[in-house]
C-alpha cells in the first residue's frame, strides 16, 4: 500500500532524530592529554649493554685542505667553549687536532706515570695474553690513584657479579669475565666543547676505568674533581704484579667500547718544556677499508726528514680486529707522548712502505696511509 507523502516525510524525520541520539559523544580527554600518562622519559644507563650496535663504518673520514671540518650539532652540548675554536687545516691524508689530550694522568708521581711499552693497547705480548683494552702503569702496592678528569662515579666496587639483568643470558661483565678487574672505579666525563665543535661524530661521554685497586675511596654516584684521589694501586682481579690498569671507553661503559688511552692522556713536557704530541695511524686498502699491518716502526728524526733517527718505537696494529677503525680516529695503531718533530713511519706491505709526518707540541697527528692507489 502506498503511503501518503506527509506520512513518509514524518517517518524519515523520526529516523534521523533516533540515529543522532545513538551516536556516542567524542571523548573530551585525548590519550595525549591523559593526566595518568605523562611524557615518556628516556633513562640513561651506566651499565654495559648486552648487544651494543656498532654504527661506525671502517671507511676513514678525510677532510680536504680546502674545506672546514663538519661541526656536530649535539642535542644538548654539555660544555660550551669560551670561544669558537679554529680547527687546524688538513691535507688530504694528514689532520692535526688540539685539545684531544684532556685527561690527567691517574698516577701523579713523576717517572711512575708512564705507559708500560711492553703491553700497549690492543697487543697480546706475543699471543700470551688477551688483547689489551687499556694500558698499564707499573707502581708499588698502595700508590694513590687519581681521577683523570671531573666526572661522576658510575662504578665503585668489584666485578664479581655480571652487569646483565638477573637471569638473562648471555652473562655480561664489566670486563672479559667475572673478577677480571677486581676492585675498580669507573668515572663518566663530559667531552671538552672544543672537540665537539671540530671533530665530526665525537661522542659526548668518555669513561675512565681504574682496575686492580687495593682500596677504593669513592662511592657510586659521587661527583669527583680532576686529580682527586679515588683509590690505591693493588693486585686484585687478574693481575700479574702491582700496577694500575687504566682504560678509556668512548660513548658507553662497555668492554667493547675501549679506546687507546695514549690518545687521551695528557703528554709530558720535552727538554724544551713543550708538551709532547701523538700519532694515530690508519692504513687503508684500495677499497677504503682500515686494515691491520705488522711490525710498524716509528722513528724520531731530530735533524728533519730523510735524516737518521735517534730513537725508534716498535708497534703492532691492534691485534683484536674489532679495535681497528673505531671512532673517532679510526686508527690501526697509535702512540702518544712523542717529543715534537719529524717522524718516519714504516711497515712491510708488498715491500717496505714509508711515510714521514710531523708531530706538533700538544697535538694529535692523524695520518692516513693508502695502499694500492
Amino acid at each position: 500500500m502506498r503511503l501518503p507523502p506527509w506520512v513518509a516525510l514524518l517517518m524519515g524525520s523520526l529516523f534521523l532524530f533516533s540515529a543522532a541520539a545513538c551516536t556516542p559523544a567524542a571523548d573530551s580527554t585525548s590519550r595525549a592529554e591523559s593526566p595518568t600518562e605523562g611524557p615518556r622519559k628516556e633513562l640513561k644507563s651506566t651499565s654495559a649493554t648486552l648487544n651494543p650496535t656498532i654504527t661506525e663504518t671502517l671507511t676513514p673520514t678525510v677532510i680536504p685542505l680546502s674545506s672546514t671540518p663538519l661541526s656536530p650539532t649535539p642535542k644538548q652540548p654539555t660544555i660550551t667553549p669560551s670561544s669558537s675554536p679554529t680547527p687546524t687545516p688538513c691535507s688530504s691524508d694528514v689532520c692535526i687536532y688540539s685539545g684531544q689530550f684532556f685527561l690527567e694522568r691517574p698516577i701523579k708521581k713523576p717517572g711512575d706515570d708512564v705507559v708500560d711499552p711492553t703491553y700497549r693497547f690492543g697487543t697480546t705480548q706475543g699471543k700470551r695474553r688477551e688483547p689489551h683494552h687499556g694500558v698499564e702503569m707499573v707502581n708499588g702496592f698502595g700508590t694513590p690513584v687519581h681521577a683523570a678528569a671531573d666526572g661522576i662515579v658510575v662504578v665503585a666496587g668489584d666485578d664479581l657479579e655480571p652487569v646483565s639483568p638477573q637471569g638473562e643470558w648471555p652473562l655480561v661483565y664489566i670486563g672479559s669475565f667475572s673478577n677480571f678487574y677486581g676492585n675498580l672505579v669507573v668515572i663518566e666525563h663530559e667531552v671538552p666543547g672544543e672537540l665537539l665543535m671540530v671533530v665530526r661524530d665525537y661522542p659526548q661521554s668518555v669513561y675512565t676505568l681504574y682496575a686492580h685497586l687495593s682500596e677504593i675511596s669513592v662511592a657510586q654516584g659521587e661527583l669527583v674533581k680532576a686529580g682527586q684521589e679515588i683509590g690505591k694501586v693493588g693486585i686484585t682481579g687478574v693481575s700479574m704484579g702491582s700496577h694500575l690498569h687504566f682504560e678509556v671507553r668512548v660513548g658507553e661503559n662497555s668492554y667493547e667500547s675501549a679506546r687507546n688511552p695514549e690518545l687521551w692522556l695528557a703528554p709530558h713536557l720535552d727538554d724544551n718544556k713543550q708538551p709532547n704530541g701523538g700519532i694515530a695511524g690508519r692504513v687503508v686498502d684500495q677499497h677504503g677499508n682500515v686494515m691491520a699491518v705488522s711490525s710498524v716502526v716509528v722513528e724520531h728524526l731530530p735533524e728533519g726528514p730523510d735524516q737518521t733517527s735517534d730513537f725508534e718505537i716498535y708497534l703492532l696494529s691492534y691485534e683484536e680486529p674489532d679495535l681497528i677503525g673505531q671512532s673517532p680516529w679510526k686508527e690501526s695503531f697509535a702512540v702518544g707522548d712523542l717529543p715534537p718533530g719529524s717522524y718516519r713511519i714504516s711497515f712491510p706491505y708488498f715491500g717496505r712502505q714509508e711515510f714521514t709526518i710531523e708531530v706538533n707540541p700538544g697535538k694529535l697527528s692523524v695520518v692516513t696511509m693508502r695502499m694500492g692507489d
